[in-house]
């Protein structure tokens, strides 16, 4: 009776594990669904930007502006898009190797771990405590943002990364997040936002004919409006697609989760079926023998 008693115990516990694990999948897939046509309103918005952008690189007119210098020793800035929580299977985990590597890939080559030249933004507090448990104290760190990607939270890193560049605090600056594609979490990216290349846009499908734009102001002119306008939307869709491959993975690991519980469940009843045979056959012996001394 002991045993069965500590069997059913186990089985009660791991019924409970199971309602928490599916809950957890289900929540997670209601939430990834739910951004997706938000995603896909951005990315048009995203295209009709950059195609303006391509249009006006194209253009012999712009000549050398601030967003578009190349630096020979530039200073970095990375944006680490991760979760704020955990069990998310390896999404959190991947994005730290990407950025670790990448992190003190550049800190080598400036010899000697030096921070002067490189600054980290963390969006999402798993980020942080990685990067201080790696003895790298993150220069500013963005807790909830993953759990809301708002274009109002989009638009305050987007300034916050230009005023950085303006101030010439920074040189470059990248960002690092897990694109969704397919229904599923893709692999993390490093992508530069800053400064801007003409092979960045040399992809992007044309609205219009080349140069058959014609803008009111100079080029420079609405060039300088519009990077604002292309670093908020592509931070938003960012923000969007790490949202979506957090929740698809941590879908994708709750199931996983609530299919072990099954099999689990499966194994102790059986086992307490057969404790509970050999306990009443362990009866009828001891009532057999009892009778007939």
């Amino acid at each position: 009776m002991q045993k069965t008693n500590e069997i059913r115990r186990r089985i009660g516990a791991v019924e409970e594990t199971r309602k928490i694990t599916n809950a957890m999948h289900l929540v997670a897939s209601a939430r990834a669904k739910k951004v997706i046509p938000k995603m896909e309103y951005n990315r048009r918005f995203l295209d009709q930007v950059q195609a303006v952008i391509k249009d006006i690189l194209l253009s012999p007119h712009l000549g050398d502006h601030p967003y578009l210098i190349k630096h020979p020793h530039a200073r970095r800035t990375y944006l680490v898009v991760s979760g704020d929580k955990g069990m998310a299977g390896s999404y959190n985990s991947a994005v730290f190797q990407l950025a670790y590597r990448e992190i003190r890939e550049k800190l080598s080559a400036r010899g000697g771990g030096n921070r002067q030249n490189l600054s980290l933004i963390t969006i999402g507090m798993t980020g942080d405590e990685f990067f201080r448990g790696h003895g790298i104290v993150p220069d500013e760190q963005l807790g909830g943002v993953t759990q809301d990607p708002s274009l109002h939270n989009a638009r305050q890193i987007a300034l916050d990364v230009l005023d950085r560049f303006d101030q010439k605090q920074t040189d470059q600056v990248f960002m690092i997040y897990t694109p969704y594609k397919n229904g599923m979490a893709g692999e993390p990216i490093c992508h530069r936002i800053l400064p801007l290349r003409l092979s960045d846009f040399l992809d992007v499908n044309e609205t219009e004919p080349p140069h058959a734009i014609h803008y009111p102001y100079s080029e420079a002119e609405v060039f300088q409006y519009l990077v604002p306008q292309y670093l908020v939307s592509y931070i938003f869709g960012a923000l969007m697609h790490s949202y979506a491959s957090e929740h698809t993975a941590r879908m994708l690991a709750m199931q996983s989760a609530t299919r072990n519980a099954d099999e689990m469940l499966n194994k102790l009843r059986m086992e307490y079926n057969l404790a509970r045979q050999a306990a009443v056959t362990q009866e009828i012996a001891e009532i057999t023998s009892a009778v007939f001394i």
